[in-house]
């Protein structure tokens, strides 16, 4: 019995995402007024590390990041949210808190990201967030640069990476996480990830 016990301890380890302070994908991120979280890792032309997530996020005080056991991410130095397809920010990460892995919560390198021609109706996608973790469907609906999908996500899960699931085992990068209907958890929107990368001269880490 104490072996079979063990054994499901060791287990749910393994799969269970990454709790180290390393910057990543999927993590918790808050700042005085707002939990959200982390969307893809990226670099910048500018050489700086980056951790993408909801513009709605940003409360535009300049307030600093943080991230697991408080440690200090940075400040959101780009943001928009133009209440209809784009909805995004960027923290510029503190030397002092690392390299980011790219990988999404660990797990899902990403290998590539999805221009908006290839994001369609029935395209099946995952998220993974801080609260709810990860859960997948499809993509119900595009209009513009937004990602209408039958996802489940929560409260806090704003800036979740959207990814399609590689034969491989990696990802490839679709959008992030802008919210949900009121009252409906199984609908969840998201903003396309590749015009965005272009907008602010970023690159995803893999």
């Amino acid at each position: 019995m104490v072996a079979m016990v063990f054994a499901m301890v060791f287990a749910t380890l393994l799969t269970a995402a990454p709790a180290a302070a390393v910057p990543l994908p999927g993590m918790e991120v808050q700042d005085e007024d707002a939990t959200c979280t982390a969307g893809f890792a990226a670099q910048g032309l500018d050489g700086a590390y980056y951790l993408m997530t909801s513009g709605h996020c940003d409360d535009g005080d300049g307030s600093p990041w943080t991230g697991h056991g408080d440690t200090l991410l940075g400040p959101i130095t780009a943001s928009e949210d133009n209440g209809a397809d784009r909805d995004a920010a960027i923290i510029r990460l503190d030397p002092a808190a690392g390299v980011p892995i790219g990988a999404i919560a660990g797990r899902y390198p990403v290998r590539d990201v999805l221009t908006p021609d290839r994001i369609h109706p029935g395209l099946p996608v995952c998220k993974f967030g801080a609260i709810s973790g990860e859960t997948c469907g499809e993509v119900t609906g595009v209009d513009g640069f937004l990602v209408r999908t039958n996802l489940f996500s929560l409260v806090g899960d704003s800036g979740s990476p959207a990814f399609v699931k590689n034969p491989d085992g990696t990802a490839g990068a679709v959008g992030i996480l802008m919210g949900s209907p009121v009252g409906d958890d199984f609908t969840t929107y998201f903003t396309m990830v590749d015009p965005l990368l272009f907008q602010w001269g970023l690159r995803i880490l893999p």
